[in-house]
């Protein structure tokens, strides 16, 4: 089965609904989702997170922000 690219979900929209229903339909339905210093915050945390970036740690490889996608089941998103 082929898919379009409208037909893939955001693993960050699956995060959100499974955190918080009522936030995840603000964000992706509505489209009404208004930050607060507190979100503000957050999303700058996840965004440094997210940059991507390898490294070694104590011996441990880090790989930081690596796209990723599914066909199989149409996801798309970022990894660490």
């Amino acid at each position: 089965m082929e898919y379009r690219e409208d037909d893939f979900l955001l693993l960050s929209g699956i995060q959100h609904f499974a955190f918080c229903r009522r936030q995840w339909a603000l964000i992706y339905i509505e489209g009404v989702w208004d930050e607060n210093g507190r979100t503000a915050e957050g999303r700058l945390l996840v965004l440094v997170k997210s940059l991507p970036a390898r490294g070694a740690w104590i011996e441990i490889d880090l790989c930081c922000g690596s796209a990723c996608a599914s066909i199989v089941a149409p996801r798309t998103g970022s990894v660490d």
